[in-house]
């Protein structure tokens, strides 16, 4: 009798929680926010967690939006409404914040998933063009273009306060997702995740001198994001303790500010532990990825290229790497895990690890061509991998070479995996799944003996590419991914696919000025199709097969 009443409760329960589901999904809201507003209070709007706030398209000089209280379940969404809306000053501190705000997603692509409807093209002097802080958390921000910053393209994290109330032990950011943006022409970082200062920094309360910590972020997960012309760091994380991961984004062209120390692909800062995978990291004046966080970290499947060659190339001591790794904050008994990169024409070595604290960790798999310590060291392979004397470090299967084409864009991926195939790369690395590592690059199967490098080149994973003086093709039978690369300076306009009899089945508008990935996986059933790319004076078409996948 007892269990049928405590049944019959949880019945109840579920059957409440359906209704109060039905309700919230019933009542939620649209409010609408002129473009004359730039300051908006979402408490004052009547902002309940399942409303969406919409922004009139047009032109903004600022605009702040505060006090956002979605819950778990019901996010608010903040979107652009029927047109884009623009954000931009040169004179002012800030161009859009978002402040003291919890489970919403701010996106500039409700129902187009290329396109940047909110758009955030320039800002004063020390101006980020995003801020997200003043303990805000849980959120998503996604379809973005931000551009010509005083500082940082996205800033998100909250400053430590003399109350302590944004404090480590106090505040802690979660579940926090950054895709699909792109930032461009930044002064300062493309991205600046975290505060620096883990370990504390000494700020002046009441005209006491007090030492602060800042708050711990935790399940960050940055992806998909086209990053160019970041004059710092392309993407920095700091103080992301848990559940970090930064994939598939790619950036080119950063650091262009030339500023020490500032000027990395990817920095992993203090207090971070992080997966950093699937990553095309390309002509940069710093090193491709820094790893200056908490070991039992995993770097694999990135793609590094040409990583500081142009800086001060005259100058040796100036060293620049593919991928680096030391001390400023390990913990004894952690390990570091880099495995299955692809690192082409650093200045100097491929890899410079200096990390003593760390032990058992694995240099893996990697594919490391033309480094530019050539000459620098004796014997010839630490311009390769180059492993200080008390590291605690095993290598296992790298692969190196001097040899590359120097017709290859440095920029173009699919250029690199046409060129790696002929190297002796397939089932020649050791198992890594243990790790984790399970797919490459592209998405393709790993298996017990995988590749070495980014890409895998095993038999299963067909490949089928044209190369065309406006653009080049790729498609993987495998996993279904297609690439499609510019090689000309016009834009991307839209990509549509037809089946034979000419039905439109798939279209994508796009303002993409060099490379476009999708999946036809489940989306297409077997069969022939024309997929076509209109850019600004071309039009190309080509069949393509789609198989059993």
């Amino acid at each position: 009798m007892l269990d049928f009443i405590t049944n019959r409760n949880k019945l109840l329960i579920i059957c409440m929680l359906i209704i109060s589901c039905s309700m919230d999904f019933a009542t939620a809201k649209s409010h609408f926010v002129g473009v004359v507003s730039t300051n908006v209070d979402a408490n004052l709007l009547g902002v309940m967690p399942g409303d969406t706030i919409v922004l009139e398209p047009g032109k903004r000089r600022i605009l702040r939006i505060s006090n956002v209280k979605g819950d778990s379940l019901n996010y608010v969404i903040i979107r652009n409404g029927n047109g884009t809306v623009y954000v931009e000053n040169d004179d002012l501190h800030y161009g859009f914040v978002m402040s003291n705000s919890r489970f919403f997603r701010l996106t500039g692509s409700v129902n187009n998933e290329s396109s940047y409807g909110i758009k955030i093209l320039k800002t004063g002097a020390g101006a980020s063009g995003l801020g997200v802080g003043e303990l805000s958390s849980n959120y998503e921000i996604d379809h973005i273009e931000i551009a010509n910053t005083g500082f940082a393209g996205i800033f998100a994290f909250s400053q430590p306060t003399c109350d302590l109330t944004a404090n480590k032990g106090f505040f802690e950011q979660r579940n926090c997702i950054i895709r699909n943006n792109y930032i461009h022409d930044t002064y300062g970082e493309g991205m600046y995740l975290g505060h620096s200062f883990y370990t504390g920094y000494t700020i002046n309360c009441n005209g006491v001198d007090t030492k602060v910590y800042p708050h711990e972020i935790k399940n960050l997960k940055v992806y998909d994001n086209l990053l160019v012309n970041t004059g710092y760091d392309g993407i920095q994380v700091c103080s992301a303790v848990e559940g970090t991961e930064v994939y598939n984004n790619r950036i080119l062209n950063y650091g262009t500010g030339n500023e020490a120390m500032q000027h990395s692909g990817i920095q992993i800062g203090a207090g971070t532990k992080i997966r950093c995978y699937n990553n095309q990291i390309c002509n940069g004046s710093g090193t491709g990825i820094i790893m200056m966080g908490l070991a039992d970290s995993y770097i694999y499947n990135n793609l590094i290229i040409s990583a500081g060659r142009n800086f001060f190339v005259n100058d040796a001591t100036l060293r620049i790497y593919g991928i680096f790794v030391d001390d400023r904050l390990t913990y004894p008994n952690t390990s570091h895990y880099i495995v299955n990169n692809t690192i082409v024409s650093p200045k100097s070595d491929g890899i410079r690890f200096i990390s003593t604290i760390s032990t058992n960790n694995l240099i893996a798999n990697n594919l490391i061509i033309n480094p530019g310590s050539n000459y620098v060291y004796e014997p010839a392979n630490t311009k390769y991998i180059n492993i200080a004397t008390k590291s605690d470090v095993r290598t296992e299967n790298n692969y190196f070479s001097n040899f590359i084409d120097p017709q290859i864009m440095a920029d173009s991926m699919i250029q690199f995996f046409e060129f790696f195939k002929n190297f002796p790369l397939s089932g020649k690395g050791i198992d890594v799944s243990n790790y984790g590592v399970l797919n490459d690059f592209m998405g393709a199967n790993r298996g017990l003996l995988p590749s070495i490098g980014a890409f895998e080149y095993s038999s299963s994973n067909v490949v089928f590419n044209v190369s065309k003086p406006e653009l080049n093709f790729l498609q993987n039978y495998e996993t279904g991914l297609i690439m499609i690369e510019n090689n000309k300076e016009d834009l991307f306009r839209a990509i549509s696919i037809s089946d034979i009899s000419g039905k439109v089945v798939y279209r994508v508008q796009l303002n993409e000025p060099r490379f476009f990935m999708f999946n036809i996986k489940g989306l297409l059933p077997k069969g022939i199709y024309i997929i076509t790319v209109e850019k600004m004076q071309v039009v190309f078409s080509k069949k393509f097969l789609v198989s059993n996948l």
